[in-house]
């Protein structure tokens, strides 16, 4: 029986030596360029062989993250990339683009592709896209029940997070830091805007996700590897983590399965943001409005004497954690007094869980208290390493990418409309070509065009697929790429919807017989690029921030800049959308001049008369508009 893989993340030379020593089996990380995690130290591609050959003398195998989306004029350095790790040995490398895993396994025999959460693959219908991935990389959004479908039905080895920062968003469909301060999460820069305070609480800072104690589960359903986050946090951190699930998966095997508790208090302690098991156990309440940062270990509050009942033991020398209205303070304790039974106080070194004392620092009453460091050597562990990795001889030769066509849009200009009611519906079927509306509203009809919500589950696709045969829907806008890869096979005009993040050439040859909509991620200056103009841009509309499965959210979140974000339901996800609009208006002439024809509209406030404006427009007549308060988004400068 092959054990399940402990995968640890590693953001430097420092965090590499805490994962290897400690027992991990794999260990990913990136380097200068194309990883999720830019903000990381990351390392040096000109170095990485040692890297490599350090890692597979430990027995550990090195995963490398290219897994940002990548734009047209980074193509060449990106499979260069590529070629430079496969010839340093790497044994996988963890990507975004579906595009890309046939040209990988191509050209690089022997090589892993792993598939980024990036990818956002949430039903088994995306098979026959991901087939020859050697891994999957599931959404942390996915329930026990859902990861065990997964594993059963599509039969591919599957990797889930188990420890650590989970995102609001799911992964891949957030555009959230991007659009608000043009740093973007799909480029691995993002500013974690979800860490900010929005109604005056921290109502987007998720809980931190812990499955250790679930390790026996995992491996009887299937799953081939257990991935902990954490690319920008600490050594202490990396060694405490891989430790406690080292021991764990360990205890399994021997049919002794236990969670060691000094281990988890030492990884508690290194970081944490209260765990939760998350969506996993199909959670609602995984949010920690009160602080976004790590706590360590609760050890109680200041009563009305400034004293505490600790909850954990504490000695001298300990760094404190003081967590103050709007900020959190840092200490050491250097003094300590115990309250003895008969009420006399003696100054002590060290304090038990249960324990009066009076702590000299300075704090008021009702003030939280954590412990951050600990004066104590950490627990060490006894593992057996796995064998040293030996990889054959590796060579490259001329690396075939597939033939990009030299195409422009041909024919005449088509408007696409998404509307949100059947009453807006019919009053832009007068200006849109195709306006199209959700395949799964009660009052869908076959006078519109289908929209199809983008995360979907199994039920979903078979249920939304049975819609569209049911009304003859033949134009369909697809959200979820389960359903792209079903309706492909059949004689419809399908429409990719612009989270699918399609970002180059490549992706427009691989997702054939549709026409996307461009990511709007991309300037002017880089469509104008563009081989192949067979795409759809977005002209206008709320662009969706963030696709959310947590359902307690109000109604519109105000930043403290004043800025306010409509939330909306969605299929069964939510949706933050931005403050501004997006408004292209006479722009659009230039789209046109470079070969673009086909201009998507968003809408849902004033939709007949901006269907009209963009009809008109294309038409070489321009109606009246105001278009103070709209952003042009990434139309100038893209993003990094």
């Amino acid at each position: 029986m092959k054990k399940i893989e402990l995968l640890l993340p590693v953001g430097n030379q420092e965090n590499l030596q805490a994962a290897v020593e400690n027992g991990a089996d794999a260990v990913y990380f990136g380097i200068d360029k194309f990883n999720a995690r830019r903000r990381a130290d990351n390392f040096k591609l000109d170095k990485i062989k040692e890297t490599i050959d350090y890692c597979h003398e430990n027995g550990v195998r090195c995963y490398c993250t290219l897994n940002i989306l990548i734009k047209n004029e980074e193509i060449e350095e990106f499979f260069a990339t590529i070629t430079q790790l496969y010839l340093s040995g790497i044994d996988a490398v963890i990507i975004q683009h579906l595009s890309f895993l046939p040209i990988i396994k191509k050209n690089f025999p022997g090589l892993e592709v792993h598939l980024s959460t990036q990818t956002t693959i949430t039903n088994t219908y995306f098979h026959d896209l991901i087939k020859q991935a050697d891994k999957v990389v599931l959404p942390r959004e996915l329930s026990k029940e859902e990861i065990e479908n997964f594993i059963n039905k599509t039969k591919l080895p599957t990797e889930i997070f188990v420890q650590g920062a989970l995102c609001f968003s799911y992964s891949g469909k957030c555009l959230f830091s991007s659009f608000l301060g043009g740093r973007s999460g799909n480029r691995g820069l993002c500013a974690q805007p979800c860490r900010k305070r929005y109604n005056g609480k921290y109502l987007l800072s998720m809980k931190d996700l812990c499955l250790v104690k679930e390790i026996p589960n995992l491996i009887k359903i299937g799953v081939s590897s257990l991935k902990i986050e954490g690319r920008l946090r600490s050594a202490k951190y990396v060694a405490a983590a891989t430790k406690l699930y080292r021991t764990a998966i360990d205890s399994y095997y021997v049919k002794k399965f236990a969670v060691d508790k000094d281990l988890f208090k030492e990884m508690k302690m290194a970081f944490n943001r209260e765990f939760t098991w998350g969506y996993y156990a199909n959670l609602k309440n995984v949010v920690s409005d009160e602080k976004p940062m790590g706590r360590g270990l609760y050890l109680g509050e200041f009563d009305q004497k400034k004293f505490i009942k600790l909850e954990e033991e504490i000695s001298l020398g300990d760094g404190l954690g003081i967590w103050l209205p709007n900020k959190v303070d840092g200490a050491v304790l250097k003094k300590m007094e115990l309250v003895e039974e008969d009420g006399k106080m003696s100054e002590v070194d060290s304090a038990q869980k249960g324990d009066y004392v009076k702590l000299h620092i300075y704090a008021k009453p009702g003030t939280k208290i954590y412990k951050t460091s600990s004066v104590e050597e950490s627990k060490a562990i006894e593992f057996v390493k796995n064998k040293p990795i030996v990889v054959k001889d590796r060579k490259v030769t001329n690396i075939i990418l597939p033939e990009v066509k030299e195409a422009k849009e041909t024919g005449n200009e088509e408007l696409l409309v998404k509307v949100y009611s059947v009453n807006d519906g019919k009053e832009v079927l007068r200006s849109a070509n195709k306006v199209f509306y959700d395949i799964f509203a009660d009052d869908f009809n076959n006078k519109f065009s289908a929209y199809v919500p983008r995360m979907l589950n199994d039920i979903d696709v078979e249920q939304a697929i049975k819609l569209i045969e049911k009304h003859n829907v033949k134009n369909v806008l697809v959200g979820d790429l389960g359903v792209y890869a079903q309706l492909k096979k059949k004689k419809l005009n399908l429409y990719l919807d612009y989270s699918n993040n399609i970002f180059n050439n490549l992706d427009l040859e691989f997702f054939d017989h549709c026409t996307p909509i461009i990511s709007p991620e991309l300037s002017f200056a880089e469509l104008k690029e563009f081989s192949n103009k067979n795409f759809a841009v977005l002209a206008h509309g709320k662009v969706v921030m963030m696709n959310t499965k947590y359902s307690l959210l109000p109604t519109k979140l105000r930043d403290e800049k004043k800025y306010s974000f409509p939330v909306r339901e969605e299929h069964n996800y939510y949706q933050i959308l931005n403050s501004k609009e997006l408004g292209l208006f006479e722009l659009v002439g230039d789209l046109k001049k470079i070969g673009i024809k086909r201009f998507f509209l968003d809408l849902d406030n004033d939709v007949d008369y901006m269907a009209k404006f963009y009809h008109n427009f294309l038409k070489g007549k321009v109606l009246p508009i105001n278009i103070r308060g709209y952003t042009k988004g990434h139309w100038d400068k893209g993003v990094e």
